[in-house]
């Protein structure tokens, strides 16, 4: 979901598969049907996981070439917040009010309307009253929208290290990998008799973003032989996947497509490269598309069959998602500080 400066790579694309990953895999629990796994993940989870991964990589690329902290903040906040503001806004100041079944004044005096606000400052709220009754997830408005105080929370830990002066150290991004590996295996491998924790998506997703954060500091070493590198890490992780420890074994489906997707989003592929010739519509897609879904369904239900109704939200989606990109984020994104012209210098303890 973040603007990178030379545009002929695969990443544009990888985005946009990321975020259609996401929109079909909801498509199914927001018409209650069972959601198909694969690695026992849903495909909205490797949705996410592909998107925390790219983030992890060119947002420490973004902190290597200029490695102030005021100006990566501002960065970070032109691309998450006019997209994220005009959502919630929308959601709660227009849909709501036309799909809610509560009388006009009920519904703007109602705590939930209210609460929805919250969202603008990454305190995730689902519903607002009265809306979407008769869907199988009634009163929820943008679901997906709790991914993005994860990601947040992430850019956070790089610029806190990056001020600290680890994050210019090559070894640091994959010695932090292992250690959330630790505490995942740790965390997760509970004592006999001991409850098992409730699963933490920041823990996991952390983990994704440093994987893009080690493959960014290692990069001089990798993008000369991307193909020789990503079977290399493949293998490993298969064998980790095989005969490595339960719980972080089973994270190493996730660990190959996050590591396979940053390697390939660096590749410039012929037709692929240029999916995002009429702009980023990746980050529109992932935070209008519920929204959407659930109207499509509110309005139609089931009676036009799940291909029919995907298509809708998608080509729904896809509108908003484009007007976003060209009213909103683009000329917010104009407001970027300018990079410090000195080149990237990493450690090598």
């Amino acid at each position: 979901m973040h603007e990178v400066a030379n545009r002929s790579n695969n990443f544009d694309a990888l985005r946009l598969t990321a975020a259609l990953l996401v929109i079909w895999g909801h498509q199914f629990a927001i018409m209650g049907k069972p959601v198909p796994l694969f690695w026992h993940n849903e495909p909205g989870a490797i949705g996410v996981v592909l998107f925390f991964a790219i983030s992890g990589y060119l947002v420490t690329l973004s902190w290597l070439a200029d490695p102030n902290l005021l100006r990566f903040a501002a960065r970070r906040a032109l691309r998450i917040w006019p997209g994220l503001a005009a959502a919630v806004v929308l959601g709660a100041a227009v849909l709501g009010p036309l799909v809610s079944t509560l009388p006009s004044a009920e519904y703007w005096g109602h705590p939930l309307t209210r609460q929805y606000v919250a969202n603008l400052w990454l305190d995730t709220r689902y519903a607002l009253p009265g809306v979407f009754d008769g869907n199988p997830f009634p009163s929820s408005v943008n679901g997906p929208l709790w991914t993005i105080p994860l990601e947040v929370t992430c850019y956070a830990a790089l610029a806190l290290l990056g001020m600290l002066g680890l994050v210019e150290r090559r070894t640091f991004a994959p010695l932090l990998l292992l250690a959330l590996a630790a505490v995942l295996q740790w965390r997760y491998s509970p004592a006999s008799g001991e409850p098992m924790p409730a699963w933490s998506p920041l823990l996991q997703y952390a983990m994704m973003f440093a994987v893009g954060a080690s493959l960014a500091c290692w990069r001089s070493v990798w993008l000369p032989q991307r193909m020789l590198t990503a079977g290399g890490l493949v293998l490993l992780l298969l064998l980790l996947y095989f005969a490595g420890p339960t719980v972080i074994g089973g994270q190493a489906p996730l660990l190959i497509i996050a590591t396979v997707g940053v390697i390939w989003g660096t590749a410039s592929t012929p037709v692929l490269r240029q999916a995002g010739r009429w702009g980023d519509f990746s980050y529109g897609l992932y935070i209008y598309a519920f929204p959407v879904q659930q109207t499509v369904t509110w309005t139609f239900g089931s009676h036009m069959g799940f291909a029919v109704t995907t298509g809708l939200s998608i080509s729904g989606t896809l509108v908003l998602a484009a007007l976003s990109w060209h009213l909103l984020e683009r000329p917010f994104l104009g407001f970027k500080p300018r990079r410090e012209s000195a080149p990237v210098s990493m450690a090598t303890a």
